[in-house]
């Protein structure tokens, strides 16, 4: 069935996000009525420009979406405008993906993949880490993946420079369901870069998942471990250069994340990010969660961990960050 391509709609949801932003766009009297209607779907963090939209409609307007510059992803049959073009966020999935990639070359990283979740829910992921088998020297590769394959991730990363931590979040449920593409993913990490301020300084903001999200009891030597939801951070950072606004910690609080993991530039008076080699300022992926089910398990002489040091993550972010 032929589509109606949403072009005001487009337009005006391109508007409502850079607004989320503390952007301002003039809008004309005679879009008020509809940016309300659009706005109202802002109070749950997601912009929603059509719904009963299928998977096949979908792939046709991504195409006129991205005249708008904006990225569109489908959820339950809704179109929802997530995300729109900047230095920054190329540059910042650009340098985590070199990162990955140069740490191991049995991980294959790719960008804007299409994740199928169901028949009527699809997400373009910013990166996706999947193991593969690399090629010896003199070998050729045989020829493509057998028909019916897709890729299997064991971790995506989302950068979200006008997309809202509310919908970053909401992620988590989707990536760690039992979709053919979604059941090996075992780590979801975000991360949040808000606008550089009058100062020159912007805050900035890491939160990662686990499939299996344990974590230790809290001042306690030796503790076990903690069983709790995978829709919950397992560890939250702010490393920018600006500590995180109320609201934001406000938002961060609600998905339930426990207070002694969430660590880093909270408050003026709290150690910032301004070296490398912070100890509060690393992620350490465990390597046997980005081999999940690989055969033969972690390749020898892979490292215990992947490693992310935030400040080298900062510093990129703000060469390529704008004023606001």
């Amino acid at each position: 069935m032929p589509i109606d391509i949403p072009e005001k709609k487009f337009e005006l949801a391109r508007n409502t996000l850079l607004e989320q932003d503390i952007i301002k766009v003039n809008i004309t009297e005679e879009d008020t009525a509809e940016k309300k209607l659009i706005e109202e779907d802002t109070k749950s963090k997601k912009i929603v420009v059509l719904s009963g939209v299928s998977l096949e409609n979908f792939c046709k307007l991504r195409a006129e979406a991205r005249k708008f510059k904006i990225y569109i992803r489908l959820v339950k049959g809704e179109i929802i405008v997530y995300e729109t073009p900047s230095p920054v966020h190329s540059f910042t999935t650009g340098y985590l993906s070199n990162l990955i990639g140069a740490w191991s070359n049995y991980l294959d990283v790719g960008g804007e993949l299409d994740m199928t979740i169901s028949h009527d829910t699809e997400y373009i992921s910013d990166i996706v880490i999947e193991p593969i088998q690399p090629l010896q020297p003199g070998q050729q590769q045989l020829g493509p993946a057998p028909p019916g394959s897709v890729p299997m991730p064991r971790m995506i990363i989302e950068v979200g420079r006008y997309e809202s931590i509310g919908s970053l979040h909401s992620l988590a449920k989707e990536y760690f369901s039992n979709s053919t593409q979604t059941n090996l993913i075992q780590v979801y990490l975000l991360i949040k870069i808000f606008p550089r301020q009058s100062a020159g300084t912007a805050a900035m903001v890491a939160m990662i998942y686990l499939r299996d999200n344990q974590i230790p009891g809290q001042n306690r030597p030796n503790a076990s471990m903690i069983t709790v939801q995978n829709t919950q951070p397992n560890l939250v950072i702010s490393f920018g250069t600006a500590p995180l606004h109320q609201e934001s910690i406000d938002i961060i609080n609600s998905t339930g994340i426990q207070n002694y993991r969430f660590i880093g530039f909270l408050q003026p008076e709290d150690i910032a990010c301004t070296n490398a080699g912070m100890p509060n300022y690393q992620i350490d992926i465990p390597s046997n969660l980005l081999f999940n089910g690989f055969p033969g398990g972690v390749p020898q002489g892979t490292p215990n961990n992947l490693n992310i040091d935030l400040w080298e993550v900062q510093q990129r972010i703000l060469r390529r960050l704008v004023s606001a």
